[in-house]
């Protein structure tokens, strides 16, 4: 096999990838802590019939299994879409058992069965993070996507934002491409999409995935930047403060203890999982304060005006915390810990939302503003 076929036959990511792989993501994130509340709320209901019991894992296996059809069996792209939430429905409802299948006692509330699943959920994210990084796409994925595209025109739901695009797409490759024949092919395309066939493109969408885009939009518009510079001063300060208290908490629990009353530290005690030292409560309270110190420093940093290393600080520490720390944090606390998973998150978001809008805008804008006061005699002195 020469190396063109290899080449050929490469992968190629599929149009909307990073979308599909973020709805597969929320829709595990969001059925794991479905169930967990719903099993809390109603005091861990079995449903059995007899001999048998039917446990959600079940429910999980067919929920993939008709994830894993709708794509054989459909070519459209509402396929695709159903596929990616089903899947994450599905393998929520099989990862919660996990507890079931790695112990002889099939325990339910094994201990590591919750860092395990946030691990597999950060793995998932792990897997959308690499699929969302802009890279430069070749004259195949483009031909392949134009393609997909094209599904638009037999189910007569072509708009003029797409056939923009498509065109656009076509354009690009018939001037950069170096293979004839996908030239000749693009532009036999090209000729069809500017024809007088298509005279009445379709309306604007208004399905789901565009109504998601509208929110962020409009999302983006509300959160002006004075408003989430303040959100994320109070985010960063509230998120420091509750981390450091955990430390402050335990230093008067160990005093209380040293002055003979060691009751209140017994129950903490009592409540971590069995055959785990009491030393892990203080590695776990020690990681989380240092987590909140650098929390604070950051909100500091944001007051003044320090906004550049303020939010590198912020996001640096975040990503700790939900991807090292927090992996302690469950397993001693189980799931009461994604209420904080949850806020970590949103406020890891609103420092790369806040970072991408406006710090980002702010380094380009001084560039060119920088550039257009040079003079032809000025050369721009090197950064020190």
């Amino acid at each position: 096999m020469n190396k063109s076929s290899i080449r050929k036959k490469s992968p190629v990511k599929q149009l909307l990838a990073e979308r599909y792989l973020l709805i597969s993501l929320i829709s595990f994130a969001a059925t794991v802590l479905g169930i967990r509340l719903f099993l809390e709320l109603t005091n861990y209901p079995r449903v059995e019939f007899g001999t048998l019991h039917i446990a959600h894992v079940i429910w999980g296996g067919l929920i993939l299994f008709a994830a894993a059809l709708l794509p054989i069996m459909f070519a459209n792209r509402w396929a695709l879409f159903w596929s990616a939430l089903l899947s994450g429905m599905g393998f929520g409802l099989f990862i919660d058992e996990i507890g079931k299948f790695i112990t002889q006692t099939n325990d339910y509330f094994y201990p590591p069965a919750a860092p395990l699943i946030y691990a597999s959920f950060l793995l998932t994210v792990l897997i959308y993070t690499q699929f969302r990084k802009p890279r430069p796409s070749t004259t195949r994925e483009d031909l392949y996507h134009i393609f997909s595209m094209m599904e638009e025109l037999l189910d007569e739901d072509l708009d003029e934002e797409e056939k923009s695009y498509l065109i656009q797409r076509l354009t690009h490759i018939i001037h950069t491409s170096t293979d004839a024949t996908l030239v000749r092919l693009a532009q036999s395309l090209l000729h069809f999409l500017q024809s007088d066939l298509l005279t009445n493109p379709a309306p604007s969408k208004s399905g789901l995935l565009i109504k998601w885009e509208q929110l962020v939009t409009n999302f983006e518009s509300v959160f002006t930047r004075q408003r989430l510079y303040f959100l994320l001063i109070t985010g960063l300060f509230w998120h420091g403060l509750i981390s450091i208290l955990g430390l402050f908490n335990l230093t008067l629990l160990s005093i209380q203890t040293i002055n003979g009353q060691p009751e209140r530290f017994i129950e903490i005690i009592q409540t971590l999982p069995p055959n785990i030292p009491p030393e892990w409560l203080i590695v776990k309270t020690a990681s989380q304060a240092a987590i909140g110190f650098f929390s604070v420093a950051a909100g500091l940093l944001l007051i003044l005006k320090r906004e550049k290393i303020a939010v590198r600080i912020g996001i640096l520490v975040l990503t700790t915390s939900l991807t090292i720390v927090n992996l302690l944090v469950f397993y001693l606390d189980q799931f009461s810990a994604s209420i904080n998973a949850i806020f970590e998150l949103a406020l890891l978001l609103g420092l790369v939302n806040y970072r991408r809008r406006f710090i980002q805008k702010d380094l380009i804008d001084g560039a060119v503003e920088m550039a257009r006061d040079l003079t032809p005699d000025e050369e721009p002195s090197l950064p020190v």
